[in-house]
């Protein structure tokens, strides 16, 4: 009798165990890190917001001295930003790749400006970082 016991208070263990573990992961999960913003790239973007009222134009929103700085024909800069969750772009930043030079928050403004709304998909309304690039 006391070997059944032994074996049933070791499944009851393991059971137990079993559905933490299943439990902890599971709620890993559903945080996508200790901020709340999501990280994607560019591509999946769209499943979660659209812009309000126009795309990014990246050349036409930087000021024009920023553009007549640069010295090649084309310069390449990596960009990053928060969409928070009422679709405002936050934390933005813009480096040079060629310079690595970070471009000031000054010249900036016209984009930060930009809104989202959120997909379908998104109905609760989560906050993403994205990071990307391109040339002027």
């Amino acid at each position: 009798m006391s070997i059944n016991r032994l074996k049933t208070g070791n499944i009851f263990l393991l059971s137990l165990l079993v559905l933490f573990s299943l439990t902890a992961c599971s709620s890993n999960l559903s945080h996508p890190n200790s901020h709340g913003v999501l990280e994607l790239d560019s591509t999946n973007f769209a499943k979660y917001w659209v812009a309000k009222d126009k795309l990014i134009d990246w050349k036409n929103s930087l000021s024009r001295e920023l553009q007549n700085n640069s010295n090649e024909s084309t310069t390449q800069y990596k960009a990053s930003f928060v969409v928070d969750s009422s679709g405002q772009m936050t934390q933005l930043k813009i480096i040079n790749s060629v310079t690595g030079e970070l471009i000031e928050q000054a010249s900036l403004a016209e984009i930060l400006e930009q809104e989202f709304y959120p997909t379908t998909q998104n109905h609760a309304q989560q906050a993403v970082r994205i990071n990307t690039s391109f040339r002027l």
